[in-house]
Order: C-alpha cells, then sequence, then structure tokens
C-alpha cells in the first residue's frame, strides 16, 4: 500500500479550468517534482437512511485505481473558490467482498466520473493533478491535508493553493468553484 489509511483528515482544494495541458504541466515542473500518471475511476454510491429524521441518504466513493482500490466518505464546506472536505478513507483488500457488503446494504449506484492526468507534488506538501474529466474538460487540481483546521491554517492552505495557481499562469477567473458531481448534474 502506497499510502497509509486517512481517517478524519481536512482536505483544502480548488480546481481550475485550463486550456493548455503542457504549458500547464510546464509551469507545474519548474516548482515541484512529477509524481506520475493517474487513472482515477470513481463511482459514487448512496445509502438510504434508516432514521427518517435524517436529512440525506449517506453518499460515499468507491475510487480504483491501478494499485489500489479506496473508499471515502466526505463532509463538504466551501469558502468561496476552496472546497474543504473532512474526509475519512480506506483501502480495500477485496473489492468483490466489498461490493457484496454494498449489496447487504442496499446501496444504489448514483453516477460514475473518471479521471485521467498526472501528479505532481511539492516539498511543502501540496499536491496538483493535472486531469481531463470527461466530458467537462481539462482541470488542475491543487490541494493540501492538514490534520486539524482552525482560521490560521485555512488562511495560510489558501495563500499556498492561490500561489499554484498564480505560478501556473491561470487567471483567478477559471477558478472553479463547483464540485464536480454538481457540474454533472448529480
Amino acid at each position: 500500500m502506497d499510502q497509509p489509511d486517512r481517517a478524519h483528515m481536512v482536505e483544502i482544494e480548488l480546481k481550475a479550468r485550463i486550456a493548455d495541458r503542457k504549458a500547464v504541466e510546464a509551469q507545474l515542473a519548474s516548482f515541484m517534482r512529477f509524481a506520475g500518471d493517474i487513472d482515477k475511476r470513481d463511482e459514487y454510491w448512496e445509502v438510504s437512511g434508516w432514521n427518517p429524521l435524517a436529512p440525506a441518504a449517506f453518499r460515499f466513493r468507491v475510487r480504483a485505481e491501478p494499485a489500489r482500490t479506496t473508499i471515502t466518505f466526505k463532509e463538504k464546506t466551501f469558502d468561496g473558490d476552496i472546497e474543504i472536505n473532512r474526509e475519512s478513507e480506506f483501502s480495500v483488500d477485496n473489492e468483490a467482498v466489498f461490493r457484496k457488503f454494498m449489496e447487504k446494504l442496499e446501496a444504489r449506484f448514483v453516477y460514475t466520473k473518471r479521471k485521467i492526468g498526472t501528479r505532481w507534488e511539492s516539498a511543502e506538501g501540496l499536491v496538483a493533478e493535472v486531469v481531463e474529466v470527461e466530458p467537462l474538460g481539462l482541470f488542475l487540481e491543487v490541494e493540501c491535508v492538514c490534520e486539524q483546521l482552525d482560521s490560521e491554517a485555512l488562511d495560510e492552505a489558501k495563500c499556498r493553493l492561490y500561489e499554484v495557481i498564480d505560478r501556473c499562469g491561470i487567471p483567478r477567473v477559471n477558478l472553479e468553484p463547483r464540485p464536480y458531481s454538481q457540474m454533472l448534474g448529480y
């Protein structure tokens, strides 16, 4: 397993639409390390709540990558262009058994999304991905992960994320505040 399981991490991220993949990757190469190609196949599922007073169903993601399968559920909030996710995530060793578990829970398939592109990492812990999301187009996603989040940490993270966008020469008007689910109509 390449990365340890993460529980209750806070992921702070933003994304911007891009037109020229090669130009953005060239800029990233000037201050980040190329960490490889990515191919993320995401399925979103939901389980109806047993509590009739609950406002909505519980939604989770099954992410299949070439070397692993990861389950993630999130609590999302937004601060302008910035998305703040309180995530819980774990790896699955046996996807077939997990799918049987989902069947027992009567999980309902919602939608799928695929991201293909490249991953870049900074010495300071930032991650950037240049991805194509069909049918939405090309994006630069930039994120940092924190264990705790207070206003000072959030302000620092926002500055670091905007700095990457600026260094790549992407105008702020290209920032996309909507999550992919909303852009895809889910």
